[in-house]
């Protein structure tokens, strides 16, 4: 192993965070919307609001990211960039921490080049650092965590590890296993540091014991209950197939294929340096294999790990020009296939044209022209008020609709998720000043809005409808504004 203190780590690291958060933020600002966007940036205006996830309302991952996005969302208002910036940002310093730590370990500048290019053109990351979703958070304090474990010391990177491992935590909980190893390693290394880390996870993960003290039975439902009842898949022969699938896309995928190689080959090459991290990715594939459903974006987390454990194999591949070569082709081979254009007839194509950016934007239009500032919007989708400038309803997204129905009156209170007779009473009472919803989705509604709500644009698959004139809300409104 190179001398830790290789020249250039810091200013590799610091260019290559550049550089992708210049690509990153470039992506984010064309992408296509993820329909869970809409869920956590409304998350963040709530916290903004003074309100707190599980006590006030429901949302079901851990909650530092709403926490995070608030802060995001101060200068930016209720937008896509405020919560894109959530990911973009950590995603894109996480790139440059593990160039920088290529850098450190081997000395070579072409390592640390490889290790940013395999980093910025795994397909994935391009997909999944650019929208507001929880990885780019939990990727960067996860890694951070690992690495000051990995690096020794006494109890102050111990302390600071656990601090770290507790933000992964808090952000997202399926790091578990991560953690779990890392405590472990730092019990090999003595108690003190063991305590170290403890004490740091307890600061780190104050606001979640807050959180956990203020309604235990809320916080479990909300990040274990939750993903339990939204299961729609029944039967092990279904389940076991779709895990096959996913598990297959995991390993055999071009790229994919490329890093678990060149994770493997480290360890071989240099067990030191790469069993942890492999150990660290084996133990995230593990349980989320263990999820239904199981996804293939799932990897996003693996892979930071896998890109250390690779360094040994890529300083050694980096000397083989052959091998390089083909390394290179059948990674850019499959960047070329998860990029290239869907077929609009196609299921995928027609999910895409949904959550097109312009066709979203054109439906927040369309809702604003159709409503008064004072105006609730009941929406399907929980992006379209705050995009419109207008209040929504808690409880009432595709999260909460699909939950809602699972649960009896009690508990939908409880756990502030509206169901189906509340959307119909909002409707007859004529509360909202408009309705939207994407054909196949609330169509229980139509008749209920007839004489009531008149349509007053399409576009696309989205209706929007207006309330007709002479039929504003008479009763008391129902459900909480958002």
């Amino acid at each position: 192993m190179k001398d830790p203190r290789a020249p250039g780590a810091a200013a590799v690291g610091i260019a290559g965070g550049a550089l992708l958060l210049l690509l990153f933020g470039a992506v984010a600002a064309r992408h296509g919307v993820n329909a869970d966007e809409g869920f956590y940036v409304l998350a963040g205006l709530r916290v903004l609001a003074g309100e707190l996830p599980y006590v006030d309302f429901f949302f079901p991952q851990m909650p530092y990211l709403p926490l995070a996005t608030a802060v995001a969302l101060v200068p930016f208002d209720a937008s896509l960039t405020a919560g894109r910036l959530v990911s973009v940002f950590p995603g894109a310093m996480l790139g440059g921490l593990l160039a920088a730590v290529a850098r450190r370990r081997n000395g070579r500048f072409g390592v640390a080049l490889a290790v940013l290019v395999l980093y910025a053109a795994w397909a994935p990351n391009l997909h999944y650092l650019t929208v507001a979703k929880t990885y780019g958070l939990a990727n960067l304090a996860l890694v951070a965590a690992f690495l000051l474990v990995a690096g020794g010391g006494g109890v102050r990177p111990a302390f600071a590890a656990g601090i770290c491992a507790a933000v992964a935590l808090g952000t997202r909980l399926p790091v578990l296993p991560v953690v779990v190893l890392l405590a472990w390693w730092q019990w090999r290394s003595g108690r003190a540091r063991l305590a170290a880390f403890a004490a740091g996870a307890v600061a780190g993960g104050l606001p979640c014991l807050v959180l956990f003290v203020a309604d235990p039975a809320a916080f479990w439902f909300n990040n274990v209950g939750f993903h339990d009842l939204r299961r729609e898949m029944v039967g092990w022969e279904s389940i076991l197939a779709q895990k096959a699938e996913v598990l297959g896309k995991w390993l055999f995928l071009p790229q994919n294929l490329v890093l678990w190689a060149a994770a493997l080959a480290g360890v071989w090459l240099d067990r030191r340096v790469s069993l942890r991290p492999l150990l660290c990715a084996l133990g995230l594939a593990a349980l989320y294999l263990y999820a239904t459903p199981t996804y293939l974006e799932y990897m996003v987390q693996m892979v930071p790990f896998l890109l250390l454990a690779a360094l040994p194999a890529l300083a050694v591949l980096l000397s083989r020009r052959g091998l390089a070569a083909l390394a290179a082709t059948v990674y850019a081979a499959g960047l070329f296939v998860a990029l290239r254009p869907t077929d609009p007839d196609s299921e995928r194509g027609r999910k895409l044209a949904l959550w097109d950016l312009e066709r979203v934007e054109d439906v927040a239009a369309a809702i604003a022209r159709a409503t008064e500032p004072g105006d609730r919007v009941l929406s399907w989708w929980e992006g379209y008020p705050w995009l419109a400038g207008r209040a929504g309803y808690a409880g009432v997204g595709f999260w909460e609709s699909n939950v809602a129905k699972k649960l009896d009156p009690a508990a939908r209170a409880r756990h502030h998720v509206a169901g189906v007779e509340q959307v119909r009473a909002l409707v007859r009472a004529g509360d909202p000043g408009a309705v939207v919803f994407p054909e196949g989705t609330w169509d229980f509604l139509v008749p209920e809005l007839a004489g009531r709500y008149a349509e007053a644009q399409r576009i696309g698959v989205v209706r929007v409808f207006r309330r007709s004139e002479g039929s504003g809300a008479a009763a008391p409104r129902a459900g909480e504004a958002s």
